[in-house]
């Protein structure tokens, strides 16, 4: 730490000679000469940490001293510098400076301090208060930038202590605006602006903010930096100033979100959140495992995508609220998301991450805000045009949807999802989970249904007028799925596993097949809302759903368990129910595929034998580019005909679903329309080795192409 100058005229100018080459243009080279002194400390060898600045001033910004509350006030005379309450003095601005500065500020004083009060008026106004938190404000960053002009901070300075003059308080101000623009807002707010000099000496920036309140048993209320060194400059404020710094300071800091970066928040941290309208958005919205509510965040506090223009027309962020506080949980979702979506282009049907953070020990993820989940959108248009725009746009979708769940598939993660955790607590004694050897690496959703489907009007990948589809919240190593369709409260609720396959409830391992299931159950609902419009999916699921007498729950799974409990069938109201699809009015070509494809490939009950993501895209794709180069066959209606109810249940598949001829697997395509219905699958018919996952690389499917199908890359859908 350098010394104080000596009192003697020779230690003046020797030091002062030693100190000019440091000096700016503007600066006199000639020294204060009856400035107070400091006492200084013993030598010692090594430094006071408490004094040792994280960034060192600059070698021409002056130094000011701290006159400690115990030392007399000098006269001032006319070869001295006039000492402010504030007892800041300029040890290296020159005589004739310091003078005419002074002189200057005692003449203009009244102007002066309307500029301060004025530019604490300006940071007034500049507020917006975050609607999460009643009474707690915070200074966009463009306005701190806008007001807090080199000129603005230098005239704060002087206003509170006129003894600096103008050109140090030039120096000070051009310092604080490159490092602690945010400390000076806070000290302009609470009219401390000229301890920004001794601040910036001490090594204190933006850098330090927040300051923490020091944890002592006195009653005293003090401000210490994160590691814990004391800061001298507040030894001279009482605990009120410190109380308004600690407040303020969090008003000019609220986060500034970058793409996909992670924050780990103070408590009193206020979020850059401002109001939304009332018809713009819907409540919160609670699940098992989180909660998801609309944000706005200021324009100047986030880099996720170019200002709108104006705070009113700003995007909505979804900010989903993890109720675990288990980082790991936190890690599985936020790993596959992170790796995803830094793929460029991004997938146009995969749901963005755009920033986490954590605050108040609960973790939070951002994502742009959907205009409706896919079960909401059915709803909006509960009777659909069976037209070439709406059947090309579910096949894009659909097919879109099957390519990034392929992706999702095919990542490599670097936490084993596996299902002891979080994602355990709403298993039931009917339900046991366990993951397959071997797919612990591999990506899953795990939570595939409607509601997880989110329908954006608009989005940066694709440029569809009537908007995408993408997967969102991802379970992964949860794998619940449970959805109850009754109004019982959910702490009530036993289960109600709509979407979920039957592996879970023969007490299987789990795998990536789980999430072909699911989407099996999704398709059929989509195919149901193109055909028969939305109430039906409702009635579809009525048909299929037996009541519980016990917790009145509607149990509308696709499947149905033996008395046993160790073999599964498709249920039989399902498969009437395609049957009814098929012969539709409005069925075409295009919708007997899907609807064989959904039953022969997707709902099998045994999960090795269900098609993998790979062949499920090359498949729609297939389907969509014929549907795109004949509209005949995508709306040309070729209904077919009722069977009888004796030939129904002997023609259409409940069990395993795609035969086997010589070992190998037949394909849809190639297997006769009408096959008997395969046996129950018992616990004793399955074999427990793991499928083999070696040819599983790059994409390439772990069963050879089907006849007549060859294997070109796999290529996003827009």
């Amino acid at each position: 730490m350098a010394k104080e100058p000596g009192n003697s005229r020779n230690g003046r100018e020797s030091e002062a000679a030693a100190r000019s080459k440091f000096l700016r243009p503007y600066e006199s080279k000639t020294c204060v000469d009856n400035c107070p002194k400091r006492q200084t400390p013993p030598a010692s060898s090594s430094h006071d940490p408490a004094l040792t600045p994280i960034h060192p001033p600059k070698p021409s910004t002056p130094k000011i001293a701290i006159r400690k509350p115990t030392e007399p006030v000098p006269t001032p005379l006319k070869e001295n510098l006039a000492l402010s309450p504030n007892s800041l003095v300029a040890e290296e601005s020159s005589l004739r400076n310091s003078e005419t500065s002074s002189q200057r500020s005692r003449s203009d004083s009244k102007r002066s301090t309307t500029d301060v009060e004025s530019l604490k008026a300006r940071l007034r106004l500049a507020r917006k208060e975050c609607p999460k938190r009643s009474q707690n404000f915070f200074v966009p960053r463009a306005a701190q930038h806008e007001l807090l002009t080199k000129h603005a901070i230098a005239k704060d300075i002087q206003a509170r202590n006129p003894n600096i003059g103008e050109d140090v308080a030039h120096s000070f101000a051009e310092d604080a605006r490159q490092r602690a623009k945010q400390l000076c807002a806070t000290l302009a707010y609470i009219r401390k602006g000229a301890d920004i000099c001794t601040l910036l000496q001490e090594g204190i920036t933006d850098q330090d903010l927040p300051l923490v309140r020091a944890s002592e048993g006195s009653n005293s209320f003090a401000l210490h930096r994160r590691t814990g060194e004391r800061i001298k400059t507040f030894e001279e404020w009482n605990d009120e100033e410190l109380e308004d710094f600690n407040r303020v300071q969090y008003w000019m800091t609220a986060p500034v979100f970058q793409d996909k970066e992670h924050y780990n928040l103070d408590e009193n941290a206020i979020l850059p959140f401002i109001k939304i309208k009332s018809f713009e958005t819907q409540q919160a919205k609670q699940g098992g495992y989180s909660e998801v509510f609309p944000v706005r965040i200021h324009p100047a506090h986030h880099e996720f995508w170019e200002p709108y223009g104006c705070e009113d027309t700003e995007p909505l962020v979804a900010v989903k609220q993890l109720f675990s506080p288990d980082e790991t949980e936190f890690q599985k979702e936020v790993s596959i998301l992170k790796a995803l979506g830094s793929k460029n282009p991004p997938h146009p049907h995969l749901i963005k991450l755009l920033a986490t953070y954590k605050m108040e020990g609960k973790y939070h993820l951002m994502f742009p805000y959907a205009n409706a989940n896919l079960r909401t959108y059915w709803e909006e248009r509960p009777t659909p045009s069976f037209d070439e725009a709406t059947v090309l746009w579910s096949m894009r979708q659909m097919t879109g949807i099957a390519n990034a769940l392929n992706l999702i598939h095919n990542f490599r993660t670097t936490i084993p999802l596996n299902v002891p955790g979080a994602g355990e607590t709403r298993l039931k004694e009917d339900v046991k989970l366990s993951v397959r050897r071997g797919e612990e690496l591999y990506g899953r959703h795990g939570d595939i249904k409607p509601e997880n489907v989110l329908w954006f009007k608009q989005s940066r990948e694709t440029k569809d007028a009537m908007g995408v589809l993408q997967i969102a919240d991802f379970g992964l190593g949860r794998f619940h799925g449970r959805d109850s369709r009754s109004k019982v409260p959910p702490e009530n609720v036993f289960s109600s596993p709509t979407y979920e396959p039957p592996e879970c409830r023969l007490r299987h391992p789990v795998s990536r097949a789980y999430d072909i299931w699911s989407l099996g159950c999704l398709y059929l609902e989509f195919i149901t809302w193109l055909l028969r419009g939305c109430d039906d999916i409702d009635g579809f699921s009525d048909f299929r759903g037996h009541d519980s007498l016990t917790t009145g729950v509607n149990d509308d799974r696709f499947f149905t368990m033996d008395k046993e409990g160790t073999g599964a069938t498709v249920r039989d109201e399902v498969v009437t129910w395609i049957d009814q699809l098929h012969c539709h009015e409005r069925c075409s070509q295009l919708i007997h595929d899907l609807l064989d494809l959904t039953m022969k490939e997707l709902l099998i009950i045994e999960s090795r034998q269900r098609i993998d993501a790979a062949w499920l895209f090359q498949q729609l794709k297939m389907y969509l580019r014929k549907a795109e180069e004949d509209k005949e066959y995508m709306l040309k209606p070729v209904p077919r005909e009722q069977k009888p109810p004796s030939e129904r249940s002997q023609s259409t598949p409940t069990g395993l679903g795609t035969p086997m001829v010589h070992g190998k697997r037949i394909s849809f395509s190639d297997s006769p329309p009408n096959r008997p219905a395969s046996k129950t699958l018992s616990k004793a018919q399955i074999s427990n080795d793991p499928k083999d996952l070696v040819l599983r690389k790059m994409g390439t499917p772990n069963y050879k192409p089907k006849k007549g199908v060859t294997w070109p890359p796999i290529r996003a859908v827009g």
